[in-house]
């Protein structure tokens, strides 16, 4: 028997053999008292949408009381219960994952996105590489066979940043010395093992920013800041000459090597894009007859988004002459957040947007950036990219729940703007395969798909943050 994560002020200890079931296969948890787990219990409640109840809940010997049903729908499902100990009223929380032996492929996109080299894992954790790096070819096709197996059907793999976890040749001194993938270059028969798996593959490039090591080398093409310094996260002028050849390079270089890769999705810079290299002063200057060091901040932001969807157009070009075929991707970052206009206007109409968004913390519905693409580029050309559990997964046991309800309300909020392509972030780690169930419930399964019509799944989002079990309970309801 298992011992569920609970909530600080919960004082009920859900215990059960297994977290994953088969539809419609019964199975039993116990509930007892953390502090006492031989103390009687009484006045018992279950608020569990889509369990049904094959046995009416039984007092134990040992203490606590014992439930017997099963699950109708596959999923994420969270329950609560509570109960009177002595005088004191009693709660606890957990849910289970219903479980589909044999899952059919997904109609839409759904996946991870990973690092094979470093990424930026250096300026968040302060140490070089991460377990990722070191897979071995094995390692990958488990992971990718599983996801086939699980209905996952993409995989998007960084392959450089603020390394080149790939064995260039170009740049043979910015090559990841721990990524196994440079020393070792698997990637094309990963590729081929993940079609075989019904799994597509995409190459992930960071652009003019997260490049240290090419920045370090080059100082010239380094951004600077209106002071003359280098800006934050190693970004790159995209005026200067040295950053264009090389973000193409990279591109030639990757393409060459792995042909058979499925697409190319875009990584911008992430910080902020101002930029006052002689070279971008010039550019400005020459496109408007204006200094760019005078005008607003809001001025220079359009600029820089203008900029940027102008590179994106060389890009994919460059990107179509080596496979007509590769469907391309470029995430947005947070200074574009508030140009999606501009940015329909100049991106080529074929790239599709990836929309971050990591706060499965947040307790209230917002209108956020997700909702500006949505509108302008129509949801057919959006992607979501929430995290999986294994980004900086919460250890806390307390947190483990607030986590998985988290992520449920974020990816029903893209349902019910009619995005299902879902991609998680998962960048360094993958958790084991009953997290990777958990993941691959919530992202096939949010409460929001239950629901017929975007109008009623809209409707739906500020009541699964307001009463999160109730407002499932009623979507289990209506969905049957």
């Amino acid at each position: 028997m298992s011992a569920a994560p609970l909530a600080p002020a919960e004082a009920l200890r859900v215990q059960t053999a297994r977290r994953e079931v088969a539809l419609g296969e019964d199975f039993s948890l116990e509930v007892t008292l953390t502090a006492n787990p031989a103390a009687p219990l009484s006045h018992f409640a279950l608020t569990f949408p889509g369990f049904t109840a094959t046995a009416p809940a039984m007092p134990v010997l040992a203490g606590g009381m014992r439930l017997r049903g099963h699950l109708s729908r596959p999923g994420f499902h969270a329950f609560a219960v509570s109960a009177l100990a002595g005088t004191g009223h009693v709660t606890g929380r957990d849910y289970f994952i219903g479980h589909d032996k044999t899952p059919t492929q997904t109609e839409h996109e759904a996946g991870y996105y990973i690092f094979l080299g470093c990424g930026d894992y250096p300026i968040i954790t302060g140490r070089e590489t991460h377990p990722l790096a070191g897979w071995t070819l094995a390692q990958w096709k488990d992971l990718v066979t599983w996801m086939g197996t699980n209905g996952m059907n993409r995989l998007w793999t960084l392959v450089n940043g603020y390394t080149l976890a790939y064995p260039s040749q170009r740049y043979p001194a910015l090559r990841d010395r721990f990524a196994r993938n440079a020393s070792e270059n698997f990637l094309g028969e990963l590729i081929d093992h993940a079609h075989g798996c019904g799994v597509k593959v995409y190459l992930m490039l960071t652009t003019d920013g997260h490049a240290r090591d090419f920045s370090r080398a080059h100082p010239e093409a380094a951004r600077r800041d209106e002071s003359g310094q280098p800006c934050a996260q190693f970004g790159l002028a995209l005026e200067h000459p040295l950053t264009r050849r090389y973000i193409f390079d990279v591109l030639d270089e990757v393409l060459e090597l792995y042909p058979n890769a499925d697409g190319v999705a875009v990584h911008p810079t992430e910080s902020d894009p101002d930029r006052f290299n002689p070279e971008s002063l010039a550019a400005y200057r020459a496109e408007t007859g204006r200094e760019l060091r005078d005008e607003p901040k809001d001025v220079r932001r359009a600029w820089h988004n203008r900029a940027f969807a102008r590179f994106m157009v060389e890009f994919s070009a460059r990107c179509h002459r080596y496979n007509p075929a590769l469907d391309l991707v470029m995430a947005n970052c947070l200074w574009q957040d508030d140009y999606v206009a501009i940015n329909h206007a100049e991106l080529p109409p074929a790239l599709r947007i990836a929309v971050w968004h990591y706060a499965w913390e947040d307790e209230t519905a917002q209108s956020w950036p997700i909702y500006r693409w949505v509108e302008a580029f129509g949801a057919s050309r959006i992607l979501y990219l929430p995290t999986s559990q294994s980004y900086l997964y919460p250890t806390d046991a307390a947190r483990v729940m607030d986590r998985q309800i988290g992520t449920d309300r974020l990816i029903s909020t893209a349902a019910a703007l009619g995005v299902r392509d879902t991609l998680y972030f998962a960048g360094w780690d993958i958790l084991p395969e009953a997290a990777r169930w958990c993941d691959a419930a919530l992202v096939r399964h949010p409460t929001a798909a239950l629901l017929a019509g975007l109008p009623a799944r809209r409707a739906l989002i500020p009541q699964l943050y307001a009463d999160y079990l109730g407002a499932r309970a009623s979507a289990v309801n209506t969905g049957r």
